[in-house]
């Protein structure tokens, strides 16, 4: 008798309420992807590659059970074991009868720290697989990133990906800005191209918390009160790094007592639900264009050693394919591309880990793993360089690679023999022959790879080019130094403060355009709002005539910032500045303030509208999207002010992420985050050690400024890509 009572009691329990509205409800499986975060690289690996090969027998044995495989690099761990061709031969089948699919993505990318190439080179992988065993991809999948670039639409429809899915981790629930509470939307590109997109406010994990019919239920009405306009609903199910439990255990929980509800409730694919949705909504589907990426790129900033070497090359290799220079199969391609992806990827980025997730080992091993990524795609983008040197070179030829524009003179930089200071270089280029004076650095970087040798300007054509050696003469010059504090050409009239902060004055606009830049900031971590200044004491200046440009160079005390490099070249409407920074001389940062950021400020005199190159295309309207902006936005190469008697254009080299406030009229930009210590499971909180292990201390960021009545787009793609000498 109470067996009965109790199954009546059940079945009046699951009685619901008609909906007027939604009766279908998507539930998608799948597990998410960090490339480390809860364990090792390494660690992660294994997992999923265990993952896949129990999901082949879940798959078998519960016939009503979907799952998505989130990203490729997830599968890709299970195909490099090597597995049966039979188990690879189920899974594929699995995929063409719509209970299993492949993301088109291959990780959860930082999309607004890529280019144009690493972000179609993302979608390949999975293409390729799926064109082998003969279907098709459909949806892209990304989880836990706040935001994405506007390119992003664009590359997707060239890469015949239709759909798009993303949970954004749910402690930046409030950055979108869409009218309704679950969001589906056509998201256009800025070439016009639609793709349809899915994003839940509510996270990648939202299905986690739905443990019983009711709780859904209780879901599908509050949408409904709130406005949701559509018949159907998706929830994402998935754990970091958690497998198929997560969404195995939710199956257990709701297949079978989901006959005792209204609603249709299926587990799902993510192109199923969009299929579904398509079909019936397609001409009321709202659509949204813009950009909203930015607000975790910041994270790669804290690796600046690492993330550079990754950003050049990244650059490079895509005007070597743009040049045809390369065979797209070429192993060392294939090298250079997993590794630039890898430290793209969302999860990877030199720190402090999550509190409690590492031991103070697995944070090094960790660490050292992502700036390995870096230093091996680097390493190969030179092999790449090198092997287009001639095989049989002239010995009175230097070889030149010139991956930027040609419409301007370019700085070239080359060795020749035993450098000599007091010798000249004549060269010749297509007839025409041109000085070479020597110049040495005290550090190099991806973009300036030859510490001493010679320089001139010289317009080079796009690609390479044979240039002659002519000869080499003494020296029949005098550098001119003097300990003034100004510098000038027939353009510009730069003045060093006594605080370490420059003022430039535009000859030819008859104005002072910057007043007090160089201003240098930094804030803690746990309170970024909480600006303080650094205070830059002079110990130092000197000012030097050489035949093609003039240079000041202030050197600094007691500050990481150990000194200011300002060179202007005597025949250009443009200037470079060099900060240079030695990671020894920050001051320790407990764990309590998290990090140290340092921000570099440029208060220009007059205010304008503040655009940025992104990775394929040019950010005008930095809120077409509606959605909140981060305080700096990931930036490819260039920044631009648009004033009403002026543009104001900035070039970067080894940072990316910049901010423009409207009513004080400053550029800014992050430089660095810094880690000292890290909350480990085995130590508690320690010292971290080296954070990027095998980097520089000494840290060089350049910036190329420019003011005219256009952004000089040319000049800065020059200054960050400048030639490339083979060897």
């Amino acid at each position: 008798m109470k067996k009965k009572i109790l199954i009546i009691t059940i079945i009046i329990l699951s009685i619901t309420y008609t909906f007027g509205r939604i009766d279908k409800v998507f539930i998608i499986p799948f597990s998410h992807l960090d490339i480390g975060f809860t364990g090792t690289q390494e660690e992660v690996s294994k997992e999923y590659v265990e993952m896949v090969d129990n999901l082949i027998e879940i798959m078998d044995i519960f016939p009503d059970f979907s799952f998505t495989i989130e990203t490729f690099w997830q599968l890709q761990q299970w195909l490099e074991t090597s597995p049966q061709s039979s188990k690879v031969q189920k899974l594929v089948q699995y995929i063409k009868e719509g209970r299993m699919e492949i993301g088109g993505a291959y990780a959860s990318m930082h999309t607004g720290f890529m280019n144009y190439l690493s972000l179609s080179e993302t979608f390949k992988n999975s293409k390729k697989f799926a064109e082998k065993n003969h279907f098709t991809v459909a949806t892209a999948i990304m989880n836990d990133v706040p935001g994405y670039t506007q390119d992003l639409p664009d590359i997707l429809f060239e890469n015949n990906i239709s759909y798009f899915m993303t949970g954004i981790n749910d402690k930046y629930a409030q950055v979108l800005q869409l009218p309704t509470p679950v969001n589906i939307f056509y998201w256009q590109g800025p070439n016009g191209k639609k793709i349809l997109t899915w994003v839940t406010k509510a996270s990648y994990m939202e299905g986690v918390n739905f443990k019983s019919i009711s709780s859904i239920e209780s879901y599908a009405k509050r949408l409904e009160k709130e406005g949701y306009p559509y018949d159907a609903v998706a929830i994402l199910l998935a754990k970091d790094n958690g497998g198929i439990e997560p969404g195995l255990v939710s199956y257990l929980n709701l297949h079978g007592a989901s006959k005792f509800s209204e609603l249709e409730i299926v587990f799902s694919t993510p192109t199923s639900f969009f299929e579904y949705m398509e079909e019936r909504y397609q001409s009321v589907i709202p659509t949204y264009k813009g950009d909203w990426s930015g607000f975790w790129e910041s994270v790669k900033s804290g690796g600046p050693f690492s993330s550079s070497l990754i950003r050049w090359s990244q650059e490079i290799l895509q005007e070597i394919v743009s040049l045809d220079l390369i065979n797209q199969n070429n192993p060392l391609y294939d090298i250079a591309i997993k590794n630039i992806l890898l430290y793209s990827e969302h999860t990877a980025a030199p720190g402090a880990g999550w509190p409690g997730n590492y031991t103070l080992e697995q944070n090094y091993i960790f660490n050292k793993t992502v700036v390995d990524y870096a230093f091996t795609a680097y390493n190969t983008v030179l092999n790449i360089i090198n092997e287009l040197t001639p095989k049989e070179p002239e010995s009175n030829k230097i070889y030149v690679f010139n991956p930027g524009n040609s419409e301007k003179e370019t700085l070239l930089r080359f060795e020749l023999g035993e450098w000599d200071p007091n010798s000249r270089v004549v060269i010749g280029l297509k007839g025409e022959e041109y000085v070479a004076y020597p110049y040495s650095l005290d550090s190099i970087n991806p973009w300036e790879q030859v510490a001493q040798g010679y320089e001139v300007y010289v317009k080079l054509p796009k690609g390479i080019s044979e240039i002659n050696i002519i000869s080499r003469i003494p020296t029949t010059y005098e550098t001119k130094k003097t300990e003034g504090s100004i510098i000038e050409n027939n353009f510009y009239t730069i003045k060093l403060n006594s605080d370490g902060s420059f003022n430039v004055f535009d000859k030819e606009l008859n104005t002072c355009v910057v007043n007090n830049g160089g201003i240098i900031e930094y804030s803690f971590t746990n309170s970024t709002q909480n600006h303080e200044r650094e205070e830059l004491v002079i110990d130092s200046v000197k000012t030097i005539e050489y035949p093609q440009k003039n240079v000041m160079i202030a050197e600094f005390t007691d500050s990481p910032i150990t000194k200011l490099e300002i060179i202007l070249p005597k025949n250009e409407k443009n200037f470079l500045f060099n900060y240079y920074f030695d990671i020894n001389k920050i001051p320790y940062v407990r764990y309590d303030k998290h990090s140290i950021n340092f921000y570099l400020k440029i208060p220009l005199t007059q205010a304008g509208t503040f655009v940025y190159n992104g990775p394929a295309s040019m950010v005008k309207d930095l809120y077409q999207f509606p959605a909140l902006r981060p305080e700096q936005v990931s930036i490819q190469d260039l920044v631009a002010v648009e004033t009403k008697d002026y543009t104001v254009t900035l070039g970067t080299r080894q940072t990316f992420l910049f901010g423009y406030n409207e009513k004080s009229g400053y550029i800014d930009c992050l430089l660095l985050r810094h880690y000292d210590e890290a909350a480990t499971k085995d130590l508690g909180i320690t010292p971290l050690g080296e954070v990027e292990p095998g980097s520089t201390n000494i840290l060089k960021y350049s910036f190329f400024f420019y003011t005219g009545d256009k952004i000089d787009d040319f000049g800065v793609e020059n200054f960050y890509k400048p030639p490339i000498i083979l060897k």
